[in-house]
């Protein structure tokens, strides 16, 4: 049976869905039950929080292998212990591409993955460049009120890459032997900037959307208004950096050589969530 902690996430939600497909048996940890109602008698639901270890321990029981993502080391720490008492076999954890340079986030899941590397438990990790459908939660709500977007890109190009690329790749190789200790970076198929992808926007809507490329220093200042702690910010601003420089410009062929597909383009992905935006 396979665990699956966050599965009403971006890229959750989608992997529930493609395990089922492939005959699974799944497990949703979750902490409001509710959450996955939608679900049915499909999956088994487990109540627990990830930051009280106490209720992982039957969440754990009789399961061979786990997913999970999330930006807390603690957490992790909690979910290894719950995994190696149960007996789970194989970690798939949703790390970020810049974890490879150790780059803002990065940072915190690379000291993830590492404590996974020395658990003693098979794992994979998986490294998705920007998600597509951040541009939602960053860019919608501007869109709708201004018809604009206010965002610290400059002329670097990233490979944005859709959750559901994300989640093929994870159902392979949580139900597909073979895959323990590999690094798979997940791309999109092509690098834009972000004024490219606000012209994608534009053409997909049928209207004109302004683009600021704002500088970085004041994008720091309006996160820290919204209640984002210093080190969160800061940790932003050197992932905003490394995009200015290009320095994750590169596209990668995880997604067609273990999803077995082409990844799909931010075009196709604006135009299946263009209610998102109007």
């Amino acid at each position: 049976m396979i665990l699956v902690s966050g599965a009403t996430g971006n890229v959750g939600q989608h992997l529930v869905g493609q395990l089922l497909d492939k005959g699974a048996e799944v497990r949703a940890l979750v902490r409001d039950e509710q959450k996955v109602a939608h679900l049915g008698n499909s999956v088994e639901r487990a109540v627990g929080d990830l930051d009280r270890p106490e209720t992982l321990a039957a969440a754990m029981q009789g399961i061979d292998q786990l997913y999970f993502v999330t930006p807390d080391t603690q957490q992790v720490i909690n979910l290894l212990e719950a995994a190696k008492r149960a007996g789970v076999s194989h970690v798939v954890k949703q790390s970020t591409i810049e974890a490879d340079r150790s780059v803002g986030p990065g940072k915190w899941h690379r000291e993830q993955e590492e404590l996974i590397e020395a658990s003693g438990l098979a794992w994979t990790f998986l490294r998705p460049t920007m998600l597509m459908v951040n541009t939602i939660e960053w860019w919608s709500a501007t869109i709708k009120s201004q018809s604009a977007v206010y965002f610290p890109g400059g002329k670097g190009k990233v490979p944005p890459v859709d959750p559901r690329d994300v989640a093929d790749v994870a159902g392979k190789v949580l139900t597909f032997p073979g895959y323990e200790g590999q690094i798979y970076e997940l791309t999109g198929p092509e690098a834009l900037t972000i004024g490219e992808m606000v012209h994608i926007l534009e053409t997909v809507l049928g209207r004109r959307i302004r683009y600021v490329n704002v500088p970085a220093f004041l994008a720091a200042i309006w996160l820290r208004r919204f209640g984002l702690p210093r080190f969160l910010v800061k940790g932003l601003m050197e992932t905003l950096g490394a995009l200015r420089r290009n320095e994750y410009a590169y596209v990668t062929d995880a997604v067609e050589r273990v999803g077995r597909h082409r990844p799909r383009s931010f075009e196709a992905w604006c135009r299946d969530h263009i209610a998102a935006f109007q």
